[in-house]
């Protein structure tokens, strides 16, 4: 037997394609490909007294972090087939698996400075159009240690990018939210939320913690003391988007939405969450806090070396000699005769429900593609 044969059998071998053809199969997910690294900002109302009376007397919680971010992103290397049965084809997929880790980046005297906030395994997918779904989509699917499996679905973007920076919108009132009335102008969202009728009344909870940080000192529903520049993230934490790219020069961008919205059976909950599905949130008899909704929009960024940007830490290398751009070429490099790097930004909404109140959970960041 000759080394590397197994005795019997042979090592099955599984068709691939070429790394051309596989950055062209996967769309714009090939642009994710690598590890990166950055920071953001997480913030989320959570239940703190699982013992709870009526709804007044519950302890709330709201904790703020600045936050160190990280994906990993691997292609997988070769096509994923799903069998269709006539008149459907089958179905060749391509994409990527990764993983997601979070930490707090806080200094004390946080009570949470440094610690472990959030890790994610996962995979993203490039789907075709089929005789199920009309149009070419992105999924996500994703595993979260609470318990919590999801499957987020949205519109393929394509590869082109859109010229210039992009607009990042205002997080509050938050889109995915069943329609409410609020009482108060403070939050539209922020606030925990009843849930609608006819298993509620749809109404805020107006609590103070986030009105007014500054008050948020030892014996207050949050982790403060907070510095004074954290209302304004409180406030829409899409703004610590926009103000890292607000003096970038962002050649173009491919922006994408995923969403667990209109995609049968999207959650999984471990029995402990009482519930098997986000379908029974409207009448969650004796579930703990379990996870109702989730969405996230991506932007992948190209960003112009522009010296004497105040964070550049690199001086502009020379413009490569580089034939015109093909359609292939520019497919896999929009912007090839200008120096430039690439930039991650996502603004994540996961909605919790917890005795028949809504949680609204939020967590942004931005990252670059590190050395290795």
């Amino acid at each position: 037997m000759s080394p590397g044969e197994s005795k019997g059998t042979s090592t099955p071998r599984r068709f691939g394609r070429g790394p051309i053809a596989t950055a062209l199969n996967l769309g714009p997910l090939a642009f994710l490909a690598g590890a990166w690294r950055g920071n953001g900002f997480n913030e989320i109302w959570r239940p703190d007294n699982p013992q709870s009376e009526p709804f007044t007397d519950i302890k709330r919680y709201l904790e703020l972090n600045l936050t160190s971010d990280s994906f990993d992103f691997r292609v997988i290397p070769g096509v994923v087939p799903n069998r269709g049965l006539g008149p459907q084809q089958d179905l060749h997929l391509y994409g990527l698996h990764y993983l997601q880790r979070v930490s707090d980046a806080d200094l004390p005297p946080f009570k949470t400075a440094g610690e472990a906030l959030h890790i994610e395994p996962g995979l993203f997918m490039n789907v075709p159009a089929s005789e199920q779904v009309k149009e070419e989509t992105i999924v996500r699917l994703a595993s979260i240690p609470h318990g919590v499996s999801l499957l987020m679905q949205g519109k393929n973007p394509g590869t082109t990018p859109t010229r210039g920076a992009p607009k990042i919108p205002a997080i509050f009132p938050i889109g995915n939210l069943p329609k409410f009335v609020p009482v108060s102008p403070e939050g539209h969202g922020v606030q925990p939320v009843d849930i609608p009728p006819p298993a509620g009344d749809g109404l805020e909870h107006n609590v103070p913690e986030n009105i007014d940080i500054a008050a948020d000192g030892e014996g207050s529903q949050s982790n403060g003391p907070f510095p004074a520049d954290f209302q304004g993230f409180v406030n829409d934490p899409n703004s610590v988007l926009r103000n890292a790219i607000a003096t970038q020069n962002i050649l173009g961008f491919i922006a994408f939405t995923l969403s667990t919205e209109n995609v049968e059976d999207s959650i999984g909950n471990i029995p402990f969450l009482g519930v098997p599905n986000a379908a029974q949130a409207t009448d969650p008899i004796n579930a703990n806090a379990f996870v109702y909704s989730a969405s996230a929009t991506f932007w992948i960024e190209w960003v112009a070396f522009d010296p004497p940007h105040p964070n550049a830490h690199h001086s502009a290398p020379a413009v490569p000699t580089v034939p015109s751009p093909d359609a292939v070429h520019q497919a896999i490099e929009p912007f090839p005769d200008q120096p430039n790097y690439l930039q991650l930004q996502y603004s994540q909404e996961v909605i919790l429900i917890f005795n028949k109140v809504l949680w609204p959970h939020i967590t942004v960041g931005t990252l670059t593609l590190s050395a290795g």
